[in-house]
């Protein structure tokens, strides 16, 4: 147990999502932690609205004008003071021992990056249903976890999800220090458009520290709720994820034998118990368009390499 907690920022990216920044800050003010503040970094190009909301709870307003989760998620951590920082989606519910949560798993000094449950905040329609189903187990696990280069398989773990998702995380500040930051060029907002919380902790293990996942620290997620918006999601995080994995093979050649035998053995159905693999999973896209989504990817990746020079 830790005798202090430290001192935390809870930040949140938006960009016109008002409605659900509102509830999201609701939440935040519940929370247990004895010492915290908010940051809102609107990401757009400025919501007078958003800034109201964060006035109206008491959260610190930042303008990140340039179009990117990772560009806000680093915004917010330069400009905050304290030594842990957190981060929730602007349309996400954290419980009220969340942020208290992450303050344990800080109490070790190895431990540089953190992430938590997710849990959905219904599953009333069909497509929320076959969410759960088919990546439920990527959110919600009931195992404690801390890796670092000393287990076998940190790469993978790290790398492709195994810690957990980005609505959900907490970094140390002085981590941001000794590493660059959230990949710029990865997530929501560019043209990779995922990878980004994979890339982080990846690439902090890779550093020589270690990056957790605490069950106890509970967020809870909309699931999609049409069937046209899960599609829709599927396909784009099939495209990501190809996008992804070619970011790696391209700019990590130190782990590109270890991200294709990861790919190959995906392709073969290899299971992995730490992502809780459901079995006998339902078809989302036809063939047709789950390949052709793949098959963007590495079209993606270029793009976004082009952009982020232009």
């Amino acid at each position: 147990m830790i005798t202090k907690f430290p001192k935390c920022s809870v930040v949140i990216p938006t960009a016109h999502r008002n409605e659900e920044l509102e509830r999201c800050l609701a939440a935040v003010m519940q929370q247990t932690h004895p010492s915290f503040d908010a940051i809102v970094v609107d990401n757009s190009s400025g919501d007078p609205m958003t800034r109201e909301i964060a006035e109206k709870f008491g959260a610190r307003y930042v303008h990140e004008p340039r179009t990117g989760l990772c560009r806000a998620r680093n915004r917010g951590a330069l400009v905050s003071t304290a030594e842990v920082v957190a981060y929730l989606d602007d349309d996400s519910v954290p419980e009220p021992g969340w942020l208290a949560a992450f303050a344990h798993e800080f109490d070790d000094e190895r431990v540089m990056a953190a992430s938590g449950k997710t849990i959905p905040i219904q599953t009333d329609t069909e497509s929320e249903v076959l969410f759960a189903k088919v990546r439920g187990g990527a959110y919600d696990r009931s195992a404690h976890l801390v890796v670092n280069r000393d287990h076998p398989r940190w790469f993978e773990i790290c790398g492709f999800g195994g810690i957990g998702p980005e609505c959900n995380m907490a970094v140390r500040r002085k981590a941001f220090e000794v590493w660059p930051g959230f990949n710029e060029r990865t997530d929501r907002g560019t043209p990779v458009h995922g990878g980004g919380e994979q890339y982080a902790f990846f690439s902090l293990v890779a550093r020589g520290f270690s990056v957790a996942y605490t069950p106890d620290a509970v967020v809870r997620h909309p699931f999609p709720p049409t069937m046209e918006i899960l599609q829709r999601r599927y396909l784009q995080d099939l495209t990501a994820s190809t996008a992804y994995f070619t970011m790696l093979l391209v700019e990590e050649s130190g782990y590109r034998a270890a991200t294709l035998r990861y790919v190959w053995e995906a392709i073969g159905g290899t299971t992995r118990d730490w992502r809780n693999n459901p079995g006998n999973r339902p078809r989302i896209a036809s063939r047709a368009r789950s390949a052709l989504a793949l098959a963007l990817g590495p079209f993606r990746y270029v793009q976004g390499l082009v952009t982020s020079h232009s």
